[in-house]
């Protein structure tokens, strides 16, 4: 481990209101293409200024750009966060969606609202908008070869190798511990940079990682062609929400208690019956039954979908979680309205058929068949998926937290059971030394009955710098309605059972059970 200089422990240790350094005159710091470990034209800091707020203190703020080598893409734009009291630990921030705005590092994923942000603690945070502006479903930077790189992976060793000359810089030291978090894009990234670059991270946090995501786009694409593609074949938004109130019906207590998350979702696979759902004589009679279109639309995204290509070493995408969660997944999978963009599969899938894979603004994707795209899709998902399972990683010491939601419709739950269970076959009975994997019932992409709150960075920073081997976690809903109930966050296979008696909103209320 590496001894922090005097001037550092002196710093962590200072009472004083002020940085210890001039941080407003780090503004136009120049930072060599020769100390970024791929291909760029530099960097520039081009503003730095000092911020205090009560979430995280007092720190440096800098902002820049990160000059591509192709004059016609855009800068990586990032920002990196100096704390008064640095800690001599670093953590580098994942993006969401297609990207496209700057990762601040003043906040964190899906945090315990009574830890501090990692910022507040003393980490240098930061973060960057992964090489190109825009929002939502713009996939636009496809069309740009270093944009697209970039996007791909590539600014993350770019972003984290300028964060560490300026830290360098700053505080004449590199970190003793360098961490990464990240969900959905983030957990893909998390995931990928521990893959691609095992020397530069000790510990990783990757929630609900889109780990495949050239399969995750084929698969939604091929199911999205069907459900908005046939008359009839789309479920509203209402008959969504009837279906979830069904599931939770027969479902809800078979953790032992009703509270309106599913805990026992195993027994929730054979508690409740699809067929129960049909209109009689499959003709659509109104919102509290399916249509036999709307079925055969249900059956499809509930159950393991084939693109018609091996992405990742995968050729099955697993099943959104229709018949099991206890949230209705209105405006995600199906949309709010039959138009197809108007849906998570259209408007994020049909943006990256166009400009990512076909590299053509005005393809026509209600044509588009992945099968037919095999070879473009296998290069994207080696340049940008993740394919192994992190050995080089574990091998140097390296230790993955990796959580998922039981009610995530964006990227289904078993799509991280499947990479467990790659993790599993490569690490056999050593895996527990590496990696601990969690599953959330009632949570969903980032929302659901049960939106945990988990101190995932403390629960990390204690496995890497002390041992500390995690076991089962306790996490908090921070949902307004049950805000403050806490439950055990289990590891996988397991899930928490109420005990029978006690304080409902208390974790120690309930026992992690195996399957």
């Amino acid at each position: 481990m590496r001894t922090l200089p005097i001037a550092i422990l002196g710093l962590l240790l200072s009472s004083a209101p002020a940085l210890a350094f001039d941080c407003t005159a780090l503004t136009g710091t120049a930072v060599p293409k020769s100390a970024i470990g791929l291909p760029t034209s530099g960097a520039v800091v081009a503003s730095a200024s000092l911020v205090t707020d009560p979430r995280n203190g007092t720190y440096c703020k800098l902002t820049g750009g990160i000059k591509p080598v192709d004059t016609s893409a855009p800068d990586i734009l990032f920002q990196v966060n100096l704390p008064e009291h640095w800690n001599g630990k670093a953590l580098q921030f994942g993006g969401g969606g297609l990207n496209g705005t700057v990762v601040t590092g003043e906040r964190s994923v899906f945090p315990d609202p009574a830890v501090p942000m990692p910022l507040s603690q003393g980490y240098v945070t930061f973060g960057s908008d992964s090489g190109h502006k825009g929002t939502g479903a713009d996939g636009s930077f496809g069309l740009n070869a270093e944009a697209l790189n970039n996007y791909l992976g590539a600014h993350l060793k770019k972003t984290h190798d300028l964060a560490m000359a300026l830290i360098q810089r700053v505080y004449h030291a590199r970190p003793r511990r360098s961490y990464f978090m990240g969900s959905s894009t983030g957990g893909r990234e998390a995931l990928l940079a521990a893959e691609r670059r095992p020397g530069d991270y000790d510990g990783i946090i990757s929630v609900h990682p889109a780990f495949d995501l050239q399969l995750l786009g084929a698969a939604n694409m091929s199911a999205a062609r069907v459900i908005f593609g046939q008359p009839g074949a789309w479920i509203p938004p209402a008959k969504l929400s009837h279906i979830s109130v069904k599931v939770l019906e027969a479902c809800d207590g078979l953790d032992g208690l009703k509270d309106g998350v599913i805990g026992n979702v195993k027994a929730c696979d054979t508690a409740f019956d699809p067929a129960s759902l049909r209109c009689a004589g499959g003709a659509d009679m109104g919102v509290e039954c399916l249509s036999d279109a709307q079925m055969a639309s249900l059956r499809l995204a509930a159950t393991p979908r084939k693109p018609g290509v091996m992405l990742s070493g995968m050729d099955t995408l697993a099943p959104y979680p229709l018949l099991e969660s206890d949230i209705p997944p209105s405006g995600t999978i199906f949309g709010r309205t039959a138009d197809i963009h108007d849906s998570f599969l259209g408007a994020l899938g049909s943006s990256a058929a166009r400009f990512i894979v076909m590299q053509d603004a005005n393809y026509d994707t209600t044509a588009y068949d992945p099968a037919q795209h095999a070879g473009r899709l296998q290069q994207l998902s080696k340049e940008g998926d993740v394919i192994g399972a992190l050995v080089p990683f574990a091998k140097r010491g390296g230790k993955l937290l990796l959580m998922h939601g039981t009610s995530d419709m964006l990227i289904p739950p078993g799509n991280s059971v499947v990479l467990y269970e790659r993790l599993q076959a490569a690490h056999g009975t050593k895996l527990p030394q590496f990696a601990r994997f969690y599953m959330a019932p009632g949570f969903g992409h980032g929302n659901g009955n049960f939106r945990l709150g988990w101190d995932a960075l403390g629960v990390l920073d204690a496995w890497v710098t002390k041992g500390k081997a995690p076991g089962p976690q306790i996490i908090t809903d921070t949902n307004t309605a049950t805000l403050g109930r806490k439950r055990p966050l289990c590891e996988y296979p397991a899930w928490p059972k109420y005990n029978g008696s006690g304080d409902a909103i208390q974790a120690s209320s309930f026992s992690c059970t195996a399957p």
